[in-house]
Parts: structure tokens; C-alpha cells; sequence
């Protein structure tokens, strides 16, 4: 069996696993991923404490690094799962040299007006990121440092823009700039932020990729969001400072 990709390439499919390949099927159930992921994994810290939620608890705001292994469980475990598995083609997701120089000069536009915003309200490009105290030695400090801006910049942004994508599929929206997939997949993320963050951070978030998803569906490249959202990311610019803390 094979289907025809946004790009016009053959994709082969493996009829024992069709359902895989059913845009309905990945965006639910990467959304519920989402949540029970992040829930395994929570459980998994649980246990290795004996299932002692207060202590539990303690060590997760202690070690605040440790929520990386969530970020990367609940959010780009299953994408890429599927990616890998049906063998999606990257540039699908906007992984290519197609448009790239136009996402870099977009992404790159916006994050400097963030910072210029920033910079001139407030005297400081990044605010309320308190300095990390986890005495980490090496080579833990590099790799949390080098797990964490993987996790919270490039695999989150193709987590969303995979959804887009997926999602747009079911509406046939695939075509349009501002398209139905972009705008369920941010409203959808930025209710999720409100559970876990701020109603303050989940609206700051929603913006943010709003406008990179705007940037994705117009040069169909999701390089340039990749940087600007890590660069952006107030909690890379936290997790870096591990190198010295």
C-alpha cells in the first residue's frame, strides 16, 4: 500500500499496521501520550522513593533537571515513534534546505523583536530565571545541559509542528498558511500549559508558537523555529546555567 505525501513522494505502508499511518489515530493519541507519559515517568521517580509522594516531590524541586526525562517521554517519545516506524519522510516536517534561508530570516526576526521588547521593558533579555544550585560534577552537568536544550528547544518545536502537520491532514487544511491543524495544535498546547505552569506562561507559549507555526506552514521549514524557540526558551536559559553552578 502506499500514499502520497504533501511533497509528492510514494511513502510505502505496512498493511499490518495501518492504523499507524491514520492522521486521526497519531494526533489523539499523542495528545493523551502527552499526559500519561508524563505520569509514567512521574510514577517511575515515585517508585524508585518507595512511592513516597512527599519525598518524591522534594527531589523533583530540588533537581529540577530531572524534568527533562518528562519533557522528553511525554512529548517527543511518540512523534518520533511514528516518524521512525512509517518511515515519514523528514522534510514532511519541514527538516530540509527548502525555504530555510526564509524560516532562519523570519525565526530570526522574531526572536529579535522579543528580546528588543524585552531589553527596552524591562533592562534584560531574559527575567525570573533564578540561578540553579545542583553541584552537578562532569560530565552530569554536560549532559543535562545537552539533554535539556535538546528536550525544551528543537524536539519540543517538532513536536508541535508534527501535530500541525498530522492535524491538518484530517481537515485538508494541509495548503493553507493559517490552517485549522496550527491553530487546534496551539490552543490544545497552551490549555495544557495552564495545567502545569501559569495561565500567564501557557498564553506567552500559545503566542510564541502561534506565530513559529505561522512562520512553518509559510516557508514549509521548521528549521528556523527550532533556533528561535531555543534561544527563547526561558527554561533552556535556566537548564544552561548548570555548566556553572
Amino acid at each position: 500500500m502506499e500514499k502520497t505525501t504533501r511533497e509528492g513522494k510514494k511513502m510505502k505502508q505496512d498493511g499490518r499496521f495501518a492504523f499507524l499511518y491514520n492522521h486521526v489515530f497519531r494526533v489523539i493519541t499523542t495528545w493523551v501520550w502527552f499526559l500519561v507519559g508524563a505520569m509514567l515517568v512521574v510514577l517511575v521517580i515515585l517508585a524508585v522513593y518507595g512511592f513516597d509522594l512527599a519525598k518524591a516531590l522534594e527531589v523533583l524541586r530540588e533537581n529540577r533537571y530531572l524534568a527533562v526525562y518528562i519533557e522528553i517521554v511525554s512529548v517527543g517519545l511518540l512523534p518520533l515513534v511514528f516518524t521512525l516506524i512509517c518511515k515519514d519522510h523528514p522534510t514532511q516536517y519541514g527538516l530540509s534546505r527548502k525555504g530555510l534561508a526564509k524560516s532562519l530570516l523570519l525565526s530570526g526576526l522574531c526572536v529579535t523583536g522579543l528580546f528588543g521588547f524585552a531589553f527596552l521593558s524591562r533592562g534584560q533579555l531574559m527575567s525570573g530565571i533564578e540561578p540553579p544550585n545542583f553541584n552537578l560534577n562532569f560530565p552530569w552537568n554536560l549532559w543535562y545541559v545537552a539533554l535539556g536544550v535538546f528536550a525544551w528547544g528543537p524536539l519540543e518545536v517538532f513536536f508541535v509542528m508534527w501535530l500541525v502537520t498530522n492535524t491538518d491532514r484530517i481537515f485538508k487544511s494541509e495548503n493553507k498558511t493559517m490552517s485549522w491543524g496550527l491553530i487546534v495544535t496551539v490552543v490544545i498546547f497552551g490549555i495544557a500549559h495552564i495545567l502545569t505552569t501559569s495561565i500567564y506562561n501557557a498564553f506567552y507559549t500559545a503566542t510564541i508558537f502561534f506565530v513559529l507555526g505561522l512562520i512553518y506552514k509559510y516557508t514549509k521549514n521548521s528549521i528556523g523555529p527550532m533556533i528561535a524557540w531555543t534561544l527563547i526558551n526561558g527554561q533552556i536559559w535556566f537548564i544552561v546555567q548548570i555548566l556553572w553552578s
